[in-house]
Formats: structure tokens, C-alpha cells, sequence
């Protein structure tokens, strides 16, 4: 890693108010061929939070690492400061700088997977943190307790023995979340920290944190692609496209009236399940790589409102009212724009006619588990499906929510062939079909594909993009090497992936282009019915939009079936036609989309809808309300 200013080994400013003060951070490849994030300027008071949004390589990550002096492999800070109460972290040793991560400055990852110790108990973490950190601390017991409590964890003893892979998604977060408090440090980072997270859960997580911040009076900067997350979090807001800022402002103001193109084109890209529902709108084209960067705006080759000095000059930062600031040459003409929302057609997205269609898929009565060994005794069966019964007609989109642990991946598996339940049966066009994917024939396999929420789960690290893509093809059709590269083209194009991808392996790639390239080998097999789990929950709302589009699009062309496992209900509302509900592997209620949004009367189900974050309005004529 280089560290820009590195002879500078006293560079302090004099002391002000500011707690956090970042200036200018540029971040590049190695060898300075192309500029990964540039001009990037926020400070930060106590006990104010500060959120980056933009889609993935928009270089939000490439920042929050930056604050704490670390950058990717093969990438370097080239130049700029970060002032922590006045000292220049880039500037110090080595040395001295790691002693100020989790002391001074804090990290909490997107996967808390990566940052806890998969040998290490709960207790032993958090100590050990202490001791590295805090050696001094008087009472580490007690602090520990604290944490836990803080973050509305269990303090006992039972609890602090348990290990990681012994704690679920939410208290993995929770458990990354003290890690990163127990040292009280005086900024916190996170990164993603409620992707994936069922509603609820990240209701909670939203509210832990929120208290957090006023009990500590710590920092926090906030890194997300979920809008509705940073509303409900952040006080000011920084937009980042193509490596830079392009527009900032106080959150409410951002996103109530937003400036820059971009901004409102994210915007209108968010799903919303408490409004009246709209169709998300996708961003024409696809986000800029920070080595493809055009000479200009790098908004420009896809905002309807360029001029011809946008594709060839940066725009200068412009001052607004109330400490804005926004980046763009046209702001007079793009602050006239009126969007042509479209208001969703109950009709069209739930199909009502079901009765003239023919069921596609029949689960009856399906009941599955999990077999927990435990030592020295026999092992039990943890129900986690109890006899769930559903049908889904041909075209139609069904949709399963529920909190983690409700049985809804389980339910997907068992329908897959992945997993196979103890009772019940499963019909495809009117056919039982086999419990085992193993069992069935090549065709029906075929018919039937699964996207997984982890992609990495799924996609071989030794096996290039356009090799896993190209699979499918091979296995399911026979194709010429010509048709083969026509057809990888084309499903690229649907998933909003470019052609340079197919080259790369898996770990080369974001969690949002994985995912990507996870939906396009399921289509290259052509199938009928496509079981989705949280296919969306990694994506930035820009291309979650495109890809929602894109599977809309296949229901009503091709009358593709769809099974959707979501815990994002403004997703589910915008595509779904059909809900189920289900709570500890049971559905507990069942019925259309807008049956369960505008009438449910379960108290679990209303639980969950009250749990979806507000996004709040933004100032659009026209736009669909309540």
C-alpha cells in the first residue's frame, strides 16, 4: 500500500470542531493508469452520520477503506488527507496507523463473515480486541456485557460461548457491530451492514444503531445502495458516480428534491412498498469502469440532458442553498424535468384471471428439516418447512417473505431438488416430479433452475465468467461456437454486464456483478419455472431495477413462472402477483399482492410490512402517493 504525504510524519492541522476532515482523496491502480476514486472532500461532526450511496463501482467501498488508510490490492492512495481530530491519518507510520483501527477509528464490513474468526468463540473476539487495543481496561467482563447489551445481543455466558457459525445473520452483524464499539472509538465505518437482512432484523439493526449514536456520541459514515436505509439513518448524504461526488446535501434534501440527474434517476429506480406502487425505472445503460472513464461528466453517456461540453469538460462544483453541492452543467434544464412514473396495473402484475390458466407448479403439504448432531447424543430433527401447501399458474410471479429462519430458502431447495422433504409431493405441468435434482431427467432439470442468494456458493473460483456462463449452453443445447458466443452476448446484455467480464473469475468481481452473472447461467438454460432466493438483495437499486425489468419482461413475453424469496417487501410489491407469508415453517397467510399490502390482517404479516424503511417522498409532479 502507498500512503500519500508519508514524509509528513507530524502533518496536524490546528484543532477545530470538525472531527473528521477529508480532503481531496485520490485513489488509483498501482502503476497510476487509471483513476479509481478522485476529489473526494466531507467532514464530520460528533455524533453526526454521513452516507455515501451510488451503484457498485461507483467507488463507495474504495472510500470508507480509504478513511482508515487501506486500499485494495493493486490499487494506492495517491494523494489527499483524512484529519481525525486534526491529525492526518495518511501521514503516520504504519505502525501507529493500525494501532488507530477499532481504537480510534472503526470498521464493520458488509459479510461479517470476514471480519469475525470462524475458531474463536463470541467472548474471545471481543476480548481480544481489548487486549490489543485497550490493555489497560480494568473490568473486560463487564465491558463485554456492555457491548452486548448495546447492540441488544444476550450478555450470558451461554451466549458468549458460542461461536460464529452458531449465531444467526443479524447477530453476526450485531456481533460485528461490538467489535467495532468496544474499544469507543470515536468514528465508525460501516459497509452494507444490513444487505441481506430480513425487514425485521434490519428494522432492529436500523434502530441499534440509531441509539448508538446518541448514547456514544460517535460518528458513523454509512455506506449503502439501500436508500431507504440511509433516510432512515443518515444526516447528510454524498451521491457518488464514476469515482467522484456528485452531488451532497443535507439527506432530506437530497432526497426530497434531488439536483443531479443521477440522483433522480436512483431514485425512481427504488421499488416502494408504502406508497402506491410504481414500476421501478432502470438508468439507461450501464455504470462507468474507472478505466473506461469519458473525458468529461462521467454521468454523461447516459443522462438525457448532456451538452456538448458534458462530454468534455468535468463540471465544477456548484453551490445550492442549505450547504448543497452538486456537479453538473445543466441543472437549470434538469430541474424542469417531470418523469412519466408508471403506475403499476394490478391486473397486468397479478394476473387475476388464474383460473384460465393452467397451474404450473403444485407444492402439497411439503414438510422438511434439518438433522442437528449434537455430541455425545443422538441427532434431532429441526423442522424448519411444515407442511407448506401453495400452486403457481403458468406467468405468474409468486413471492415468499418471511424473517431468516422462516423456511423460505428450504421451501425454494426442495422445489429445486436440493433438498428433500420428509412428506409431500411436488407437481410441474401436472407431473410428480423426483425429490432429488440427481434424479430427474436432463430435460427437467433444464425447465427448472435456481438462482441462490450466495453467489459464491455457486460459482466456480477456477472457472472463468464466460466458462460458467458458457456451461448451460453446452450442457442443454447444441450450439455452434459462433451461436454459443452470440447467445453469452445476449444474456450479458439482459443482466447489464459488458463483454470485458467474461475473462474474469469469480473473485474478481463485486457481490452485485456475481449475482449478475449467478441469473445469467440460470437463463441460458431457457427455463419455465426460475426459483429466485434474495437474487436482488446484493444489487444497487439501479440495477436491481434493470434485472426487475428484465424478469417482468419473461413473464409476460415468454410466460416464464417465477418463484421469488425476498426480504425486500418494496421488490415483492413491484413484481410479484401472488404473496405467501411465512413464520417458523408455516404459512401463516396467503393471498394477491395487493390483499396483503393494502388488507392483511395477520398482526406477523403486519409487523413486517410496518418494519419497511421510509424513503420519503421526493418533490416529483405526479408522483404516486398513499
Amino acid at each position: 500500500m502507498v500512503i500519500s504525504n508519508s514524509n509528513q510524519i507530524n502533518d496536524v492541522l490546528p484543532k477545530e470542531s470538525k472531527l473528521l476532515k477529508v480532503e481531496k482523496i485520490q485513489v488509483c491502480d498501482n502503476n497510476s493508469r487509471f483513476t479509481i476514486v478522485d476529489d473526494v472532500s466531507f467532514d464530520l461532526q460528533r455524533g453526526e452520520t454521513f452516507g455515501i450511496v451510488g451503484e457498485s463501482g461507483s467507488g463507495k467501498t474504495t472510500v470508507a477503506m480509504a478513511l482508515l488508510g487501506f486500499s485494495r490490492e493493486g490499487t494506492k492512495i495517491a494523494s489527499g488527507s483524512v484529519y481525525l481530530e486534526g491529525e492526518n491519518l495518511l501521514s503516520l507510520p504504519t505502525k501507529v496507523l493500525r494501532s488507530y483501527r477499532g481504537n480510534k477509528i472503526a470498521y464493520v464490513p458488509q459479510d461479517p463473515s470476514t471480519g469475525l474468526n470462524p475458531n474463536m468463540r463470541i467472548s474471545e473476539s471481543l476480548r481480544e480486541m481489548l487486549a490489543v487495543h485497550v490493555p489497560g481496561e480494568s473490568d473486560p467482563k463487564n465491558r463485554i456485557a456492555e457491548v452486548l447489551e448495546m447492540t441488544q445481543l444476550p450478555s450470558n455466558l451461554a451466549f458468549q460461548r458460542r461461536y460464529p457459525f452458531e449465531l444467526s445473520g443479524g447477530q453476526q452483524q450485531r456481533i460485528a457491530i461490538a467489535l467495532a464499539l468496544i474499544c469507543k472509538p470515536k468514528i465508525i465505518v460501516m459497509d452494507e451492514p444490513t444487505t441481506g437482512l430480513d425487514v425485521t432484523t434490519q428494522s432492529k439493526l436500523i434502530l441499534v444503531i440509531q441509539k448508538l449514536i446518541k448514547e456514544t456520541n460517535t460518528a458513523l459514515v454509512y455506506v449503502s445502495h439501500d436508500l431507504g436505509v440511509v433516510r432512515s439513518i443518515v444526516d447528510q448524504v454524498a451521491v457518488m458516480y464514476g469515482g467522484r461526488i456528485i452531488e451532497q446535501g443535507n439527506v432530506s434534501d437530497v432526497f426530497s428534491k434531488p439536483a443531479h440527474p443521477y440522483t433522480r434517476g436512483l431514485l425512481e429506480a427504488v421499488p416502494r412498498a408504502t406508497a402506491r406502487a410504481y414500476r421501478p425505472k432502470a438508468i439507461p445503460g450501464s455504470a462507468v469502469e474507472p478505466w473506461d472513464l469519458p473525458p468529461g461528466c462521467p454521468f454523461a453517456p447516459r443522462c438525457s440532458f448532456k451538452s456538448s461540453e458534458c462530454d468534455s469538460k468535468m463540471p465544477p462544483v456548484d453551490s445550492l442553498p442549505n450547504n448543497r453541492m452538486v456537479r453538473c452543467f445543466n441543472l437549470a434544464e434538469a430541474s424542469k424535468y417531470e418523469p412519466n412514473l408508471i403506475v403499476l396495473d394490478r391486473k397486468e402484475v397479478e394476473k387475476s384471471d388464474h383460473g384460465s390458466r393452467n397451474i404450473k407448479l403444485e407444492v402439497a403439504e411439503i414438510s422438511a428439516g434439518y438433522k442437528t448432531l449434537r455430541r455425545f447424543k443422538d441427532s434431532t430433527q429441526t423442522d424448519a418447512v411444515k407442511a407448506v401447501s401453495f400452486t403457481v399458474s403458468s406467468g405468474d410471479c409468486v413471492a415468499i417473505v418471511g424473517e431468516s429462519g422462516s423456511g423460505k430458502t428450504t421451501t425454494l431447495r426442495c422445489i429445486a431438488g436440493l433438498h428433500q422433504p420428509r412428506n409431500g409431493i411436488i407437481r410441474f405441468d401436472n407431473e410428480i416430479i423426483e425429490n432429488k435434482s440427481k434424479l430427474r431427467s436432463l430435460e427437467m432439470r433444464r425447465r427448472i433452475q435456481m438462482v441462490p442468494q450466495n453467489p459464491d456458493s455457486s460459482l466456480n473460483p477456477h472457472t472463468s465468467v464466460g466458462d460458467i456462463i458458457k456451461r448451460p449452453l453446452d450442457l442443454y443445447f447444441k450450439l455452434s461456437p459462433q451461436q454459443s458466443a452470440a447467445k453469452i452476448e445476449e444474456l450479458l446484455d439482459r443482466v447489464h454486464l459488458k463483454s470485458n467480464i467474461l475473462q474474469r473469475y469469480s473473485r474478481e468481481l463485486s457481490g452485485g456483478e456475481k449475482q449478475r452473472v449467478a441469473i445469467a447461467r440460470a437463463l441460458a438454460a431457457e427455463p419455465e419455472l426460475l426459483l429466485c432466493d434474495e437474487v436482488v438483495s446484493s444489487l444497487d437499486v439501479a440495477v436491481q431495477a434493470g434485472i426487475l425489468e428484465l424478469l417482468q419482461e419473461l413473464r409476460i413475453k415468454i410466460g416464464m413462472t417465477i418463484v421469488f424469496v425476498s426480504h425486500d417487501l418494496g421488490v415483492v410489491r413491484s413484481i410479484a402477483s401472488k404473496v405467501i407469508v411465512m413464520k417458523d415453517g408455516v404459512m401463516v397467510e396467503s393471498g394477491s399482492t395487493h390483499q396483503i399490502f393494502e388488507s392483511s390482517q395477520d398482526p406477523y404479516t403486519l409487523e413486517l410490512l410496518k418494519a419497511i424503511p421510509n424513503l420519503g417522498k421526493f418533490d416529483y409532479p405526479g408522483e404516486p402517493q398513499n
